[in-house]
């Protein structure tokens, strides 16, 4: 049974370099078999049991320093003799600074290093993700301080809240989810590229297979269940916060669990894309990538399909960010695009290196199908 496969290491460089896959995972119960509409829950369970067998086999020491460092900096500066003496509602801003103990004060440093160093370990131990690192911060800041606001004017929100009250919260919440999609967006769509470059074959089915192998939908329910804890955790702190009676230790405690297992779904939601992807990957939108590949030499665009030297008619040959010219593949039942020389993945024939018009008939090097437009 697919449970009884011990792995050998696995190595982070490679995405291939694995003792068991997706495919390899089975459920022992279903809860498909109740009704077939819970297939949906049976996915999600297949994903995750793969991905949690495969993090106890990757995970090491470095992994769990990062997030005792991240779960140290939270607690840190979440428990405070301070906190349950209710403040001093005059005082605020710098005198506020002021008037914290020296023991709470060592606290907020040690914190603020820490959370520091998190980041640090984070984009070191992914870095595959350390280009998203930032749009992380911006969307954990902004569920955060949007819950700051909501209580603002209404301490026990949301009861009591008023519309006009909660705009700021709101516009704060909907940055958090625009990054967040941002950042999924970023993320599923360099996993298709990578399919599609990566795992090419001429029958359909296989690359269907591979698509799946590659499935992030349990991993997009992680995403969502990452932002949804932040939003708890946001409403939990400034809800205990708000109240001048230190009374509703209940809700602090929210606070606190949903802290610790924000740090860890971070750091899994993090590792993972990278595991798929390899470290060689680049994580971002098509659109990104395309921006990328209209400017490959400074001063010069070169367009996105060629065009014949002669009449210039269009022609199917590109070039890709690194400079690659990019042809169809030269077998007629192979659909697929490669670089011009190499070797197709799909049926093993060569990329062509010339390339007939078929508007006025002149054969060329592909590379003189590509035109060079100058740039303003």
């Amino acid at each position: 049974m697919a449970e009884e496969i011990i792995p050998t290491e696995i190595s982070a460089d490679g995405h291939g370099e694995m003792s068991f896959r997706l495919g390899d995972i089975v459920l022992e119960k279903k809860f498909s078999d109740l009704h077939p509409m819970l297939a949906t829950v049976d996915q999600i369970r297949h994903e995750w049991k793969f991905q949690f067998k495969l993090l106890r086999h990757e995970w090491g020491q470095p992994h769990l320093m990062t997030m005792l460092t991240g779960i140290f900096a939270f607690l840190l500066g979440s428990i405070s003799a301070d906190l349950f003496a209710g403040g001093d509602p005059k005082v605020t801003g710098i005198d506020g600074l002021a008037e914290i103990g020296g023991f709470a004060f060592f606290q907020l440093v040690i914190s603020g290093i820490l959370w520091l160093w998190f980041f640090i370990q984070i984009s070191v131990n992914f870095p595959v993700m350390r280009g998203h690192i930032i749009n992380v911060i911006i969307i954990w800041s902004s569920l955060f301080l949007s819950q700051v606001l909501l209580h603002v004017n209404s301490p026990n929100f949301p009861i009591g809240a008023s519309p006009g009250d909660a705009l700021g919260g709101v516009m704060l919440t909907a940055v958090g989810c625009f990054f967040t999609y941002f950042f999924w967006k970023a993320v599923t769509e360099t996993r298709d590229y990578h399919v599609q470059e990566n795992h090419v074959h001429t029958d359909v089915r296989v690359m269907e297979e591979a698509m799946a192998e590659h499935s992030l939908f349990a991993w997009t329910i992680m995403v969502v269940t990452w932002v949804l804890t932040m939003v708890i955790n946001g409403w939990s702190g400034a809800h205990f916060i708000a109240e001048r009676d230190v009374t509703n230790y209940a809700v602090y405690a929210v606070h606190l669990i949903s802290g610790v297992v924000l740090i860890y779904l971070l750091m899994h939601m993090l590792w993972f894309p990278q595991r798929m992807l390899g470290e060689g990957a680049k994580v971002r939108t098509k659109a990104a990538a395309a921006a990328d590949a209209d400017l490959l030499i400074e001063g010069v665009i070169l367009a996105a399909e060629g065009e014949c030297p002669s009449c210039e008619a269009n022609a199917p040959i590109s070039q890709n960010e690194n400079g690659e010219t990019i042809v169809d593949c030269a077998s007629p039942n192979c659909n697929s695009r490669g670089v011009a020389g190499e070797t197709c993945e799909g049926c093993n024939e060569k990329y062509p290196t010339r390339y007939t018009c078929t508007n006025c008939g002149i054969n060329s090097p592909v590379v003189d199908f590509i035109p060079d437009k100058e740039a303003w």
